[in-house]
């Protein structure tokens, strides 16, 4: 009977991760391929499509990505979808991360913050993006785990995959390793590991990490044996991490903090209360968290090339500390169930209150009289919350009324991240416009493309094929955008002596030879002004998803023989 229940306890706990794995899917995956690839996308996709095709090609710092892409869009379509699916595929594999640690962290605070990795904000959003930190916080973070479950070769193939992911590794290898150091010399910390078999010899398992670690860089610096000058490129991530010093920060000061609280407010919240808990309980595990989270953000807002992005190295932690803390502080009272749904079901609908108080608030068109009404109505629903918890605690017990309070606001935090989850998926309605990587806008290639298939297809029974000459305007998105069509060349400026097909130019820029085309402005691209932004904008951003943009268009050019019924002019 003990065995049959290990078996059906072991069998249940895989169901429930795979459970969060195929939710971590779903929201990587869903429409994955709908937004187009903004340039520093499409830079690192280039490379992957340059594999593919044979051409020779300088690897970027993302090196990983890169080198797998290159196969998939060799053996299948070049497609926005096959572009960012390594980069989303590995991403969700994030919620295997806390099973590995399960024996320090304890089974049910890992299955719980699976679930919270799989649906987290910034999880999902940067899963998403090419050339984002995740392949290095997944590898890398995976690497220590396997070593510690002692599976070296799947540890070395994770290690040289995290090593190939740009300087995003080196900045988890510093902040991780940091850490560990404070903590071993401040409180021990080492001691938490138990010491290993002695039927488990050390030196086979280094040895088996090793080779598994070159023949992965092998077989995936070189693109799969299609690029093998791609292995001089493997290190370039560590090379970009110590240039990284030397440059120009790209971001305000404290940008870094703005995207934590903006993507990571749950994660901050209740990790911030496990770390304080920890502390005084003298834990080593959670003060080893609370300093690496810190450490962490203290580094990437110094760091000159530390950009949002680089604070799932801050969130991870804290989600393993808020995990623990909700485990520890949630108990389902044997008694007085319907007085936990009565006080779970009022924190929603009150929180819920003031979130739509808060939004009204921000809005632009709010009169200023009713502003005050605004506050007071937040007001009133906090002291209401407080409330009601007090009621509850003296009415029946403390154990009701922290359980219906952790309740209610846990689906409050649920419905929140998913809610700003499901913007970066591209279902929302509005444009997205994330914080991830300010300086980047957003292309809007549609219009440019139909009008160009339309051409084509009316000229499909041509003789002659149609060039397409690209000038002034030479971007990674836009070379990606037009990668599907043959004749398309890129060159600074237009020859009055040439005559192609189809041609592309920046606004306001009317070639010499135009009296022969018909032309038409096109959106382009729209990008947020983040540096001009006053507070309220970013309010508004916050809870309205609501941003103004500035748009950039081009010129599609049409020879007038192209055109149905169309005769050139002489």
């Amino acid at each position: 009977m003990v065995q049959g229940s290990r078996y059906n306890n072991a069998t249940k706990h895989w169901v429930i991760l795979f459970g969060a794995f195929a939710l971590a899917l779903t929201f990587r995956l869903i429409r994955l391929g709908t937004l187009a690839l903004n340039d520093l996308e499409a830079q690192l996709a280039l490379q992957a499509l340059s594999i593919a095709k044979g051409e020779p090609t300088l690897f970027g710092g993302v090196h990983s990505y890169v080198g797998l892409t290159g196969l998939p869009l060799f053996l299948w379509s070049k497609s926005n979808f096959l572009a960012r699916f390594w980069p989303a595929f590995i991403g969700a594999f994030i919620v295997f991360i806390p099973l590995l640690f399960e024996n320090y962290i304890g089974r049910k605070p890992a299955l719980l913050a699976a679930f919270a990795l799989a649906i987290s904000p910034e999880m999902v959003g940067l899963s998403r993006l090419i050339g984002s930190p995740m392949m290095a916080l997944v590898f890398t973070l995976l690497s220590v785990g396997l070593w510690l479950y002692r599976k070296p070769a799947l540890a070395g193939i994770s290690l040289a995959l995290g090593l190939m992911s740009g300087p995003s590794f080196w900045v988890g290898v510093l902040v991780m390793g940091l850490s560990l150091f404070l903590s071993e010399r401040l409180f021990n910390f080492f001691k938490i590991f138990p010491p290993a078999p002695d039927d488990n010899p050390a030196r086979p398992m280094w040895g088996r990490l090793g080779i598994a670690l070159v023949l992965t860089l092998v077989v995936v610096g070189s693109g799969f044996f299609m690029a093998p000058s791609g292995l001089s490129g493997i290190f370039s991530g560590l090379y970009d991490f110590i240039r990284g010093f030397q440059q120009v920060c790209l971001v305000p000061f404290g940008w870094p903090a703005l995207a934590l609280l903006a993507y990571g407010a749950g994660s901050v919240g209740f990790g911030l209360w496990g770390g304080i808990r920890g502390l005084l309980l003298k834990s080593k595990l959670e003060m080893f968290l609370l300093m690496w989270a810190g450490l962490g953000l203290v580094f990437i807002t110094l760091y000159p090339q530390g950009g949002a992005g680089e604070i799932v190295w801050v969130t991870f932690p804290l989600w393993i500390l808020a995990s623990r803390v909700i485990i520890f502080a949630w108990r389902l009272p044997e008694t007085s169930h319907l007085a936990l749904g009565i006080s779970a079901a009022l924190v929603v609908v009150i929180a819920a209150f003031i979130a739509l108080a808060l939004r009204s608030l921000v809005a632009p068109t709010l009169p200023q009289s009713q502003q005050v009404n605004m506050l007071i109505a937040m007001a009133g629903g906090v002291v209401l919350i407080i409330a009601i918890i007090l009621l509850i605690n003296y009415g029946w017990s403390e154990v009701v009324a922290l359980s219906g309070f952790l309740l209610g606001l846990g689906l409050v935090l649920l419905v929140g991240m998913v809610s700003v989850s499901v913007n970066s998926t591209g279902l929302a309605t509005q444009m997205p416009f994330e914080l991830w990587y300010p300086d980047e806008a957003v292309l809007l290639p549609e219009w440019t493309l139909v009008t160009i298939d339309r051409i084509l297809d009316w000229n499909a029974r041509g003789y002659k094929p149609i060039d397409i000459l690209v000038s002034g305007i030479d971007t990674p998105g836009l070379r990606w955008a037009l990668r599907s069509y043959d004749r398309v060349v890129f060159e600074p400026f237009v020859s009055p002596q040439s005559s192609p097909g189809i041609l592309i130019t920046p606004i306001g820029e009317i070639p010499e030879n135009a009296h022969g085309y018909q032309g038409q402005s096109l959106v382009w691209q729209q990008k947020a002004p983040w540096h001009t932004l006053n507070p309220g904008d970013y309010l508004i951003w916050l809870f309205a998803r609501e941003v103004p943009t500035v748009s950039q268009e081009l010129i599609l050019w049409v020879r007038t023989d192209l055109m149905p019924g169309g005769q050139i002019n002489d």
